[in-house]
């Protein structure tokens, strides 16, 4: 993690989710077995980490502080459930940005709009449920537990397909931002296919 500016730290975040999304759609690409299943779980587990690390990111742009406890936090769920109960709103929001109207111009002096993607929003508990999931696959089966690697695999691989998917369009293009400072973020620009994080100044709610 680079020691620069927020926007460098928020950029190899998101370079590093999109590495991890790259290796998910290979594993699935590949003769789906419960390896690479289990690995597929293990970067989605680590894609919430860099999410939740993302929140701290925007933190520190927005209002130039980090809270301690989260600070030195790994875990995903700690992080999160401390910035809420703090009463830091920080969150990814699924967004697209595009040319503003004419009336849109006028009324906020402004030439882009970023628009929400209300359908690929994920909450809170949502997200902590994909990470208690994903961490299912962490450990090897208890024989005195589970049936068998084949039967988990059979029980949970739809699941964990769907979380996955879920969770890269949840990330994918989105905006992240307190009290007005803003990042919007791609993972795979339309121009170059590069992964970009551009810092903005919310000037209106549209």
């Amino acid at each position: 993690m680079p020691n620069g500016s927020a926007q460098q730290k928020y950029l190899a975040l998101m370079a590093m989710i999109r590495r991890r999304f790259d290796i998910i759609r290979a594993l699935n690409d590949s003769n789906s077995n419960f390896v690479a299943a289990e690995t597929a779980a293990f970067h989605g587990r680590k894609i919430v980490e860099g999410i939740a690390f993302g929140c701290l990111v925007a933190l520190e742009n927005g209002i130039r502080h980090v809270p301690r406890d989260a600070k030195g936090q790994w875990k995903a769920d700690a992080i999160f459930k401390s910035l809420l109960a703090k009463g830091l709103p920080v969150f990814p929001s699924p967004s697209i940005i595009r040319a503003a109207t004419t009336d849109e111009k006028v009324a906020h002096a402004s030439n882009i709009v970023i628009e929400g993607q209300p359908d690929r929003r994920l909450t809170h508990e949502q997200i902590q449920g994909m990470y208690e999931r994903l961490h299912r696959w962490a450990h090897e089966l208890n024989p005195y537990v589970e049936e068998g690697h084949a039967e988990f695999f059979d029980k949970h691989t739809e699941q964990l397909r769907d979380d996955l998917m879920r969770l890269e369009r949840f990330i994918e293009r989105h905006t992240i931002s307190i009290r007005g400072a803003m990042f919007f973020s791609v993972l795979r620009d339309a121009a170059d296919g590069s992964v970009k994080v551009i810092p903005l100044t919310k000037v209106a709610d549209t």
